[in-house]
């Protein structure tokens, strides 16, 4: 299966890195500076985006919601149409693309690793095979088109918001002596071990657990509590959350 990849931005190379191995990948991007970045990654770069239409049989847009009006006049002659532009709805994609059979996702920055996590609406006979497809950059989520705008805030923003974490354990560490190497594997290597302890425990379990009586933790754990450090992480999300819906 031949998949088009239409701009060669950060999300759109992380899909053809991330497809490649599986799937014949050819990609096209109005910036001609993006051909030499593309042939170094081993991935095929169109003469021109309706030269890549007419080859793919799966056609994935990473362009800017701003760039839709120049591929207005395309014909996508009834091909499979992903769409990862943030924050436009497939109502509006059918305004612009003619002859697609859309299918809308949101994929966060993981996928670079292959363990995104993407919302997925599709309205396309063949979204089982789209699915499969996007199944190899990390875990599929299809879900109402409605909830695109929450899941952009937990999934999309959501590696910052646990970086900024990571970062605020690096510094406190460097602050009580560590040097800061140290501090960030420390950090990394705590969150990973967390994660999979998460899969054994609920966050409440989890907590009691490390919480010994009158101990280092759950002086930490009063801290949390008393700073509204929940509330903020909580307001974090949904002001993100806001700013996806007003776009």
């Amino acid at each position: 299966m031949m998949i088009g990849i239409i701009g060669y931005g950060n999300m759109g190379r992380a899909f053809a890195l991330g497809l490649k191995d599986k799937y014949d990948v050819i990609s096209y991007d109005k910036d001609p500076s993006k051909k030499e970045l593309a042939l170094e990654d081993g991935i095929g770069f169109a003469s021109s985006v309706e030269f890549l239409l007419d080859n793919a049989e799966v056609v994935i847009l990473s362009i800017k919601p701003q760039d839709l009006t120049a591929i207005s006049s395309l014909d996508f002659k009834n091909k499979s149409v992903v769409s990862m532009l943030a924050g436009v709805n497939v109502s509006r994609l059918k305004e612009y693309i003619k002859n697609g059979k859309l299918t809308r996702i949101m994929p966060n920055l993981a996928v670079l690793c292959k363990k995104g996590v993407i919302a997925f609406y599709s309205e396309d006979e063949k979204k089982e095979t789209i699915k499969n497809i996007i199944e190899n950059l990390g875990k599929v989520y299809e879900i109402e088109e409605k909830h695109f705008d929450a899941f952009t805030a937990l999934g999309g923003s959501g590696p910052a918001f646990i970086a900024s974490i990571v970062e605020a354990m690096r510094l406190s560490g460097v602050y009580m002596g560590l040097n800061k190497d140290i501090s960030y594997d420390i950090a990394i290597n705590t969150i990973e071990g967390v994660l999979e302890l998460l899969k054994a425990y609920s966050e409440e379990e989890l907590i009691l657990k490390v919480s010994s009586p009158a101990g280092t933790t759950i002086e930490g754990i009063y801290n949390i509590e008393k700073s509204g450090l929940k509330g903020i992480l909580m307001e974090t999300f949904i002001k993100a959350y806001q700013k996806s819906k007003s776009l």
